[in-house]
């Protein structure tokens, strides 16, 4: 981002210095020929005083180019362009037409350049953490795959109690189950959650839900009540006091 707005920054500079450049020529036609004919026939002290002080303000192009800055920057140049006026009287659309293409139109799109680097420089964080994010799931369902397959002695594809509570005593799983925010005292609590009730622990509902609680103590709580309510609806269904839900069908 900072290095995309330095080199917009440069090229703004650049391009402002030709215009200025281009303008400084321009203006040593149509601002001091003028003043300099006017000087050569000046008699009145004053007005000769005038003409030398905007000679010395315009007469060449490094002060054409120095006083056009001034005009750029707005800075204290008023003074000069109402004597100016006095000699010059179109002068005005000169100076004009610089202020209207140096400072509101190259200015603004230099704006507008850097703020678009800016929006375009979030868009690419934002695509570049949704990357991250998606490469650390992946890293993290691997871990839990690698948990299972350690965790299942007997290479059935599914987890007994035996062999998910064995998992806690070893040093290694148990490390594991600590990264994870679960603790030995929460071994019981743990299988009945992910199990869905045939006394077993299948691959898809270890990783399913051991992805949905990993994180705060809330993400817990609200899969511990989840699957709490599921039980209940499934264990109202099989009492029948709860009718089962109806197929929706497509006419």
């Amino acid at each position: 981002g900072l290095n995309d707005s330095a080199r917009t920054l440069f090229w703004t500079v650049t391009v402002i210095f030709f215009v200025t450049y281009a303008f400084a020529i321009f203006g040593l036609l149509v601002v001091v020929v003028p003043i300099q004919e006017a000087r050569s026939v000046a008699t009145d002290n004053d007005d000769i005083h005038e003409l030398d002080d905007l000679l010395n303000a315009f007469e060449g192009i490094d002060k054409m180019m120095f006083s056009l800055v001034q005009v750029l920057t707005q800075d204290s140049f008023h003074y000069l362009m109402r004597e100016l006026l006095s000699y010059v009287p179109m002068s005005w659309l000169y100076f004009y037409s610089y202020i209207a293409v140096g400072c509101l139109v190259l200015m603004n799109l230099v704006t507008a350049i850097i703020v678009e680097n800016a929006m375009e420089t979030s868009r690419n964080d934002h695509e570049q953490q949704v990357q991250e994010k998606a490469i650390k799931q992946k890293k993290q369902l691997r871990e839990l795959k690698k948990l299972f397959a350690s965790m299942d002695a007997d290479g059935s594809g599914t987890l007994s109690w035996d062999e998910f509570r064995l998992s806690f005593d070893d040093p290694f799983m148990a490390r594991t189950w600590f990264l994870l925010d679960c603790q030995p005292e929460e071994c019981r609590e743990l299988f009945n959650l992910l199990d869905d009730g045939d006394g077993e622990i299948a691959t898809n509902e270890f990783l399913e839900g051991l992805t949905r609680m990993k994180g705060a103590a809330q993400a817990k709580d609200v899969y511990r009540l989840q699957k709490t309510v599921t039980r209940m609806v499934a264990s109202l269904e099989l009492s029948g006091l709860l009718p089962p839900p109806k197929a929706e069908h497509l006419e």
